[in-house]
């Protein structure tokens, strides 16, 4: 019966991952890797940490359901709150971005995520806070589960399903895509990857403000 649970789960937040997610986070990351060179080992570098930001965000949800954290579950579903603390975390992004690219021209080493993990991860997190149909009916079933372990199960294979195509389409897709951009538009290259710190500052900007939602 759980084993039914697991895999229907999984395949809600497979179908879930692969609409809303890829179409509402494009503005967000798309910047991001276009400011990497859109190479696969970069790309990899920022969608890793923030997938298992993701994953470890809809883990902590199910256990928020799981505990009856009331007044967790509250700031959760404030979206205006979580609208503030992501657009905060995206501008921070963004100005990480501006200031590697600027010291990567003096600098020939510049090989690291110049972002962060840590920012990365964060911003997983809290993307994965969006309290949509699916994620409610993951902290349903996690909050009526039988024990701490199978609500941290139902969160961990809910994270699977929601990153698993997400994190293919990012990597390989629009990555691809990314790449052969720069490469007809090699002249402008420069340009590109400094306008993609400030389309992501504007992005960051519209979160902040509520106008739009990730």
């Amino acid at each position: 019966m759980e084993a039914m649970t697991l895999l229907s789960l999984f395949l809600v937040a497979l179908s879930y991952g692969a609409t809303a997610c890829m179409l509402t986070c494009m503005p967000l990351l798309s910047p991001i890797l276009l400011a990497n060179s859109a190479t696969r080992q970069q790309s990899l570098n920022v969608l890793l940490p923030i997938s298992l930001g993701r994953i470890s965000g809809y883990i902590t949800l199910s256990l928020t359901a799981y505990l009856g954290a009331t007044m967790l579950k509250s700031i959760i579903s404030d979206t205006v709150l979580m609208g503030y603390l992501l657009g905060s975390v995206t501008l921070i992004l963004s100005g990480r971005l501006w200031f590697s690219l600027k010291t990567s021209s003096c600098c020939s080493s510049a090989h690291q995520t110049p972002q962060g993990h840590f920012a990365l991860f964060i911003t997983g997190m809290l993307l994965s806070m969006s309290l949509c149909a699916p994620v409610i009916t993951m902290m349903t079933l996690s909050a009526t589960s039988h024990s701490l372990g199978w609500a941290i199960a139902y969160g961990a294979v809910f994270g699977l399903g929601a990153t698993l195509l997400w994190f293919l389409f990012f990597s390989i897709v629009l990555t691809q895509i990314l790449k052969e951009s720069l490469a007809h538009l090699s002249r402008y290259r420069n340009f590109l990857q400094h306008a993609a710190p400030a389309l992501l500052a504007g992005v960051g900007i519209a979160i902040f403000n509520g106008w739009i939602h990730l």
